[in-house]
């Protein structure tokens, strides 16, 4: 039996925190807590002497102290001075010291190996403290306004192309001279549907709902900001933000606006290139009072836009900006009942500018969660020259959990099979507990190809728009691919962290990626039993409150399978991921009952090909 810090086994050592008398595998603690590192190293060759180095970004801290050594039979137990930091991220290494010359201690994926060459440090995080964050068993609910249901009597506008063709309809992709998409092709969805569909909702264990941006925008996607002060007419208003929050908080669901403030639209009130608004916008004018938020290298054509999109100019953070985000547009809609944000492209905030959005929400509703889009490893991330710190206090609670989903397809498709149990080992590691609890653990969103399409290997990558847009799975592809998906999502009910689904992944709704990925929902076709199998998932997850573990061990598993317990003070889990295309049989002394079906299982214990099982001891 391994346990998630024991796992690195065949490695040459492993790190502990020594700390409040206790041992520990996590990279993280408490800022001004005082502790020491330790090192154990399986049979060293012979050195003299061992020494500690410690830094950050901004230089070394600790340099060269000599350690203790202790020595437990053919390991040696290496120990750093006692110290105690201020919040940020930390990097730390020792050297050992030999005939030969120095050997330097190199963490690896799973544990820490020897070089004669200094290739990589260990990182620790130091936290402040944070409000403290209420753990919920349940789901979020990823919605894309205008696909998911239509309902309610709202304006049209004269500039956009309605569609009447919900059921099998594709999304607009011909791409425009000037390299754009329009995103004017509407199929009207709004916010009223989301009410109407609460129940719905309700039984699938939802407790967040997050819907894509609401804000008053040219387009269908609403990723162009045209007035953060107006939920946009097309969906409903005001009125229908309102309600909305008003019945889903009655059900015990918050909502989750998606906040876009790295950048509007150039048909924004801010902007105002093509004269939409009365006001006078920073295209038009060098006098504009918005002409600070933007760059321009040459008035007015020329000017810094995300990622090269001419409709999305970039903002300029300036005090006045970050002022009228934190002091007017957060209490706005949290007026309105909102009770949580996702940041987009968080990256590109400065540290700064999110503490100030996330100390906006807290003096609203202190519970709110603020959650940012981040890709990678949220940890250690650098992006635009700046360490971010998300998980070091005042920052982000949680982040899109893009890693793990990778990871977890890639496991159940067969492409890497250790993929899974790394990412969940370095998460445990580097993620302080409350972050790892807001974690967004998805299985696809507006910017992925849907889940069902990666799990069949049909991403339509290399093939032209036309035959993405024309792409479905055979019934061989979609069968295996569902089973798959199944696996996957009670495998996410089962982990720290919020399983998110996005709409139509309860149904295996099918799509490559933006824009095929944003198909409308489709009601009439929808899969009720793989609707009731979600179902269950989230009922288990709220019944036994899984996520909320005390303890997490990794077991000894073949290739193809992951195998681990979980302990909390409901009980204890087992939870088995089968990646393979045959059964698995394993020996396990005891009765245990699967909690999904129902079936018990006495010392030996059975997994379907392409599924997870949770099994509960029975005494």
């Amino acid at each position: 039996m391994n346990s998630f810090f024991d796992i690195e086994q065949n490695a040459a050592g492993f790190v502990r925190l020594f700390a409040d008398g206790r041992e520990s595998p996590l990279r993280y603690i408490r800022a001004d807590t005082p502790f020491s590192l330790r090192l154990r190293l399986r049979r060293p060759p012979a050195f003299a002497r061992a020494r500690f180095y410690l830094g950050n970004d901004d230089g070394i801290l600790v340099q060269g102290a000599e350690t203790a050594v202790e020595w437990e039979g053919e390991t040696a137990l290496l120990c750093s001075p006692s110290c105690a930091l201020e919040k940020g991220l930390y990097f730390f290494h020792f050297e050992l010291e030999t005939e030969n010359g120095l050997l330097y201690t190199c963490e690896e994926t799973l544990g820490c190996t020897l070089a004669e060459r200094f290739s990589g440090e260990w990182q620790l995080l130091v936290y402040a403290d944070a409000p403290a964050r209420p753990y919920d068993a349940g789901i979020i609910y990823h919605v894309f306004v205008d696909r998911f249901r239509k309902a309610g009597e709202v304006p049209r506008r004269a500039d956009a192309v309605y569609r009447d063709d919900w059921e099998d309809g594709v999304p607009e992709y011909a791409v425009e001279k000037g390299g754009f998409l329009r995103n004017n092709s509407f199929f009207g969805g709004t916010l009223y549907g989301v009410t109407e569909k609460l129940d719905y909702i309700r039984a699938l264990g939802v407790s967040v709902i997050y819907l894509s941006p609401v804000a008053e925008a040219y387009s269908n996607h609403k990723y162009d900001v045209g007035d953060f002060l107006k939920v946009d007419a097309g969906f409903g208003g005001e009125a229908a933000l309102a309600e909305l929050t008003e019945k889903a908080g009655a059900l015990g669901i918050r909502i989750m606006l998606d906040g876009v403030f790295n950048h509007v639209g150039d048909n924004s009130l801010y902007f105002n290139k093509y004269g939409a608004y009365p006001s006078l916008g920073a295209y038009q004018s060098e006098a504009s009072p918005y002409s600070s938020w933007f760059t321009f290298y040459r008035f007015p054509d020329l000017y810094d836009c995300w990622w090269g999109v001419t409709n999305l100019p970039k903002i300029r953070k300036t005090p006045e900006y970050r002022a009228f985000i934190a002091e007017q547009v957060i209490p706005y809609y949290m007026r309105l009942g909102v009770g949580g944000w996702r940041l987009d492209v968080v990256d590109e905030y400065d540290g700064a500018f999110l503490e100030s959005i996330v100390r906006a929400v807290r003096a609203c509703d202190p519970q709110a969660p603020v959650v940012g889009e981040v890709w990678e490893d949220a940890s250690s991330k650098i992006a635009y020259g700046e360490r971010k710190n998300y998980f070091c206090g005042g920052r982000l609670d949680g982040v899109t959990n893009y890693p793990l989903r990778e990871s977890l397809i890639a496991f159940l498709t067969g492409r890497d099979t250790r993929a899974l149990a790394e990412t969940l080992h370095a998460q445990y590691l580097r993620y302080p507990a409350a972050n790892r609890r807001c974690l967004m653990n998805l299985l696809g969103s507006h910017d992925t190809v849907r889940i069902v399409n990666a799990l069949a290997g049909a991403d339509g990558e290399g093939l032209t728009e036309p035959e993405r847009a024309a792409l479905r799975l055979t019934d061989a592809q979609r069968q295996s691919a569902v089973r798959a998906l199944k696996a996957a999502y009670l495998f996410l009910c089962t982990q720290t962290g919020y399983p998110c689904l996005y709409y139509g992944d309860e149904t295996a709704l099918e799509g490559c990626a933006d824009p095929f990925c944003r198909r409308p929902y489709p009601w009439a076709g929808a899969d009720g039993e793989l609707i009731a199998y979600f179902c269950r998932c989230a009922a288990l997850r709220r019944q036994y409150e899984w996520g909320n573990y005390t303890d997490e061990t990794v077991l000894d598993a073949p290739e193809g399978v992951f195998a681990a317990e979980y302990a909390q003070e409901t009980g204890a889990f087992l939870v088995v991921l089968n990646g393979r295309e045959e059964n698995f049989s394993f020996l396990r002394k005891g009765v245990y009952k699967d909690l999904l079906d129902g079936v018990l299982y006495d010392s030996k214990l059975t997994v379907k090909e392409k599924s997870c099982a949770v099994f509960a001891p029975l005494a």
